[in-house]
């Protein structure tokens, strides 16, 4: 089993920052670069680190237990925060696997 080093996942993770940056700002499609290649391997690599993150973040922020004018903030503040993401996926996926 590989196992990342810190800087290696610390690289990872502001990858996909930069990624969801330029999807928010308006990329049409998903942003490329050698960079990418190198810490993902292909364009799917990326998409599925993408659709990872957003469910993670979605799991581990919306706690059902908080209450509900709180759960529902906290949705808008997530989903406007990863809408290029979102609509990215929805695009690849397709209406019937679009990501919630």
């Amino acid at each position: 089993m590989d196992t990342m080093t810190w800087s290696e996942t610390h690289r990872r993770w502001q990858a996909m920052r930069e990624v969801e940056d330029r999807l928010a700002n308006g990329a049409a499609e998903l942003p490329w670069n050698e960079e990418y290649a190198e810490i993902f391997g292909d364009r799917d690599g990326l998409l599925s680190a993408l659709r990872y993150r957003w469910q993670l973040s979605r799991d581990t922020q919306l706690d059902s237990h908080l209450p509900e004018h709180v759960l529902d903030e906290q949705r808008r503040r997530l989903d406007h925060r990863a809408r290029g993401v979102r609509r990215l996926l929805g695009l690849q996926e397709g209406p019937a696997g679009a990501v919630a």
